[in-house]
């Protein structure tokens, strides 16, 4: 099952909506390394539907879990989580480099999770960070969400609020954040092609 939340037309101006994600994704999504985020847990879903808060949504790196994560990145992008720990910000604060606009959400029913290890060339994540997605709670589906990333020209530092901790996805930032300037990591062309690619591995038999 697919869905297209919609097409790009006008771009938003500000954003207060944020995804909390490994900050190592959303380097790769920023970098243009992929164009895709797995979630299963800690969304909200209604009558068993996944639910995408915002369709446009600052990508807020989250770093609770980096020590956990070790050995979950493919070889290549080992060193990622080291460099993401020393460019993260100072004391509570945290630091915004990009937004994104959820284009499509793909639902993979569990008799398909063994696609999920069938198209390594599309994504940074190891088989032991696929695997684990897969079993927790192997009976709900997951969700692979398509990112069209832009690049802010400058980072923005925000402090950490109270709000902002915890195992939540999203979180309403106090301020709003500035998108001006902002530039695609991917031009509009080679990300059709990479959602056009990602799901026919993960659709076709």
């Amino acid at each position: 099952m697919e869905r297209a939340v919609t097409a790009e037309n006008e771009l938003p101006r500000t954003l207060t909506t944020a995804l909390k994600e490994w900050a190592v994704a959303v380097r790769a999504l920023r970098e243009g390394r992929q164009v895709i985020l797995l979630r299963k847990g800690g969304i909200r879903e209604a009558e068993g539907e996944f639910v995408v808060e915002s369709r446009d949504i600052l990508l807020f790196p989250t770093f609770e879990h980096q020590a956990e994560q070790a050995g979950t990145l493919q070889p290549c992008y080992g060193a990622w989580r080291a460099d993401e720990e020393r460019r993260r910000a100072k004391g509570e604060n945290i630091r915004i480099d990009a937004w994104a606009r959820v284009t499509d959400i793909l639902r993979i029913e569990p008799s398909r999770f063994p696609k999920l290890f069938t198209f390594g060339s599309q994504h940074i994540y190891g088989d032991t960070f696929l695997r684990f997605r897969a079993e927790n709670e192997p009976h709900k589906p997951l969700y692979c969400l398509f990112l069209r990333t832009f690049n802010l020209p400058a980072p923005t530092t925000i402090p950490m609020e109270p709000d902002y901790y915890g195992c939540r996805s999203w979180i309403t930032l106090e301020k709003e954040v500035s998108l001006a300037g902002a530039t695609p990591s991917l031009s509009r062309h080679t990300y059709d092609e990479r959602v056009r690619v990602t799901k026919r591995i993960l659709t076709t038999d």
